[in-house]
């Protein structure tokens, strides 16, 4: 049981939530698109958790997923790109487990949020390499929450109602910053000139989505929540423009950006508190 209450919370972690039925609910959402993304993704995170406990990595933390969610997403991309086969199925435990790994690496390199960075890491350089973009774009599609599930690759309405759902678990503030979020990114990308079909299938908006709520999380006040979002709005939209595969790339460097500079301005200000206190 506490493997499996491991892998569900790892799968809740993609939305910076902790909560076993939460996770039950996304793995759900996946299933009812993509019973062959929802294994992927369920290998992956057992691979994860696993190699976290059997080498002893911080016990409450794989507990809690923080080894899995990346695992999670690695092994949803292998199922969106990947046709079903035995070799997908040993290259999903094998990115699991190598995330895990690399999140295990960072944490020890430095105390600071990594977020999504070791997905990224292993999935990006495959897309670029091969030139793939993230997904076709069908005309036509209209759905107001599309950006919440683009999260975890679906663009489905009963799989991000059943998303929101899990995150209403975690808060109504929660889910109200997802939505948010979605919609101010691809409100500035639309500003920069990203087509109607991309931003009505959540491809505008989805790290906005993470942003908001990663933004919110930590707890920073509402202006840099939405600083946060509309960066990555800007990251998100520049990247369609360019034809460029981002996954949650923008998601990562906007957070960094305002935790940085709000814990520069922070500083500074503090520091000119202890001066004059001085004089």
């Amino acid at each position: 049981m506490a493997l499996l209450s491991a892998m569900l919370a790892g799968i809740s972690q993609i939305y910076f939530v902790n909560h076993h039925l939460a996770g039950l609910l996304m793995l759900l959402a996946v299933a009812w698109v993509s019973p062959w993304m929802a294994l992927l993704m369920l290998l992956a995170v057992a691979a994860a958790t696993l190699l976290a406990r059997w080498r002893g990595w911080e016990p409450a933390a794989w507990r809690d997923g923080l080894f899995g969610f990346n695992a999670a997403l690695v092994g949803l991309a292998i199922g969106l790109f990947a046709p079903p086969g035995p070799a997908w199925l040993a290259l999903a435990i094998l990115g699991g487990a190598l995330s895990a790994a690399i999140y295990a690496g960072l944490r020890r390199l430095a105390g600071i949020p990594w977020y999504t960075l070791p997905f990224n890491l292993l999935v990006l350089p495959a897309l670029y390499l091969y030139g793939s973009r993230l997904i076709e774009v069908p005309e036509g599609h209209q759905f107001a929450l599309s950006a919440v599930g683009q999260v975890v690759f679906l663009p489905d309405s009963l799989s991000a109602l059943l998303i929101c759902a899990a995150l209403l678990l975690a808060g109504a503030g929660l889910l109200a910053w997802a939505v948010i979020g979605g919609a101010l990114a691809s409100l500035v990308a639309w500003g920069l000139g990203v087509g109607t079909d991309v931003i009505t299938f959540g491809l505008a908006g989805y790290n906005g989505v993470l942003v908001a709520i990663g933004l919110y999380w930590h707890r920073l006040p509402v202006a840099w929540v939405l600083a946060g979002i509309v960066a990555a709005g800007l990251m998100s939209g520049l990247m369609l423009r360019l034809g460029l595969p981002m996954l949650t790339l923008p998601f990562v460097l906007s957070c960094w950006l305002c935790l940085a500079l709000r814990h520069g301005i922070c500083y500074q200000g503090n520091k000119r508190i202890r001066d004059r206190e001085k004089t």
